[in-house]
């Protein structure tokens, strides 16, 4: 019983490990982080199993290895099951070669396989999904592994025993599986919480500064506006309209923090996004005619309940950035999808691209990839228009590949008969398909 709970205790350790790592780890978990770590732990934990098996009162030695091992390689991936597969082995033949050994060798090499297919299932499963996952192929090992023994090898364990350490086995993946994703949790939780507070930080400076500020720049801006139409040297109108242009550039920064200043919309009304889209794609014609790049849409009208003005903000930086991120040109691909209880918009790029941590940083404030070109407030409001709207943006991108955003929004009212457009856009052409 002692040797039980000694090997139950070492998983517990291993989990308080992951939660003091996350607590040390500040930034955002990647994906290549979470493989690295949960490699890692079920490594040390599958030497440890091995090492110290607990015995039976019929001399039979047990052990629960097959659990970080089964939940290492869901999280960790194929590769990572393979490592630990052979790491665990070369282990094994380090206490010595015995008959066992092959046969533990010949059962455990379904880890990996089932990996294969199990691992993209879950890595976007729900908590519950996950369990069951990883529960299921812990009872498809332990079915293999009886067959093989009872069968092939003629080794079986006494019934007892075998009923027992099955349910430790359960017990102890139950417990893990649970205990990781809600450690996972409040990891996300808590980052969340802390860009929570940025963004209310922002709002607060916003509020107290922008309002103070477009006011003396209105009037500013009018006076210069006075001068430039009394003015009769072309030199000085020159200047004139470089200072009124880069007034212009600073109120348009200065609307996008009174964006999160607002507590809520001032004119709320039904907006065909359909339209919307294809009136911004007019509007940015000249700007992808430039940069050599193909439009390309598939739209159709639907509607959603929001502020004009912002929407259309909102959309415009998100298209403006995808264009942007083209800068030798391309191809920019709008469509729309229509799902059970909501749209979805995608703006798809063929750009530069971004790695897994610029993704994780979309959104937030200052964060820009255009370098000293851009402020990072452009896809801020964006996020946050988005939010206000009760939608959702997801990415995808690789580098040097381009990048995909979803856009996903509720639907307000009865949608119209979808009439499916598709269109392309390049040098100013247009042709429409019905």
């Amino acid at each position: 019983m002692s040797d039980i709970l000694v090997n139950v205790l070492f998983l517990l350790v291993m989990l308080f490990l992951t939660q003091l790592f996350l607590e040390v780890y500040k930034k955002d978990f990647t994906t290549k982080d979470i493989k690295i770590f949960m490699f890692l732990s079920g490594l040390v934990s599958f030497i440890f199993f091995v090492i110290f098996p607990f015995a039976s009162n019929e001399g039979v030695n047990y052990d629960i290895r097959v659990v970080p091992f089964i939940v290492a390689s869901l999280y960790g991936g194929p590769l990572a099951s393979i490592i630990l597969y052979i790491s665990g082995f070369i282990v094994r033949l380090g206490l010595g070669i015995e008959e066992a050994t092959w046969i533990t060798a010949f059962i455990y090499a379904l880890i990996p396989l089932l990996t294969f297919f199990f691992y993209k299932p879950f890595f976007h499963a729900t908590k519950s999904k996950k369990l069951w996952i990883s529960i299921s192929i812990l009872f498809i090992h332990m079915f293999f592994s009886t067959l093989m023994n009872n069968f092939i090898f003629q080794v079986a364990a006494p019934s007892n025993i075998l009923l027992i350490g099955s349910l430790i086995k359960l017990g102890c993946i139950v417990l893990t599986v649970i205990t990781n994703e809600k450690i996972l949790y409040n990891h996300k939780m808590k980052n969340e919480l802390l860009e929570m507070e940025k963004m209310e930080m922002v709002s607060h400076l916003s509020a107290s500064v922008a309002h103070e500020i477009r006011n003396g720049l209105t009037g500013a801006k009018g006076f210069i506006q006075l001068l430039k139409e009394e003015e009769k040297d072309p030199l000085k109108q020159k200047y004139i309209e470089i200072a009124l242009n880069e007034m212009e550039r600073s109120d348009s920064i200065i609307r996008d923090f009174l964006t999160f200043a607002k507590p809520a919309p001032e004119k709320v009304e039904k907006i065909n996004v359909g339209q919307l889209m294809n009136d911004l794609i007019d509007i940015l014609q000249s700007l992808s005619n430039m940069s050599s790049i193909e439009v390309k849409k598939q739209l159709f009208p639907f509607y959603i309940t929001g502020e004009r003005r912002i929407v259309q903000q909102a959309f415009l930086n998100m298209l403006k950035n995808a264009i942007e991120a083209m800068p030798n040109g391309g191809e920019l691909f709008i469509s729309m999808k229509e799902h059970k209880k909501q749209y979805e918009i995608v703006i798809q790029d063929s750009g530069l691209g971004m790695d897994e941590g610029q993704m994780k940083r979309l959104g937030k404030p200052y964060f820009t990839t255009k370098g000293q070109k851009g402020t990072g407030l452009g896809l801020m409001v964006a996020y946050r228009v988005i939010e206000q709207l009760n939608g959702q943006i997801k990415v995808n991108s690789e580098k040097g590949k381009g990048t995909e955003f979803h856009i996903y929004l509720p639907c307000a009212g009865e949608k119209q008969e979808i009439v499916h457009v598709d269109q392309s856009m390049q040098q100013g052409e247009i042709q429409m398909h019905s």
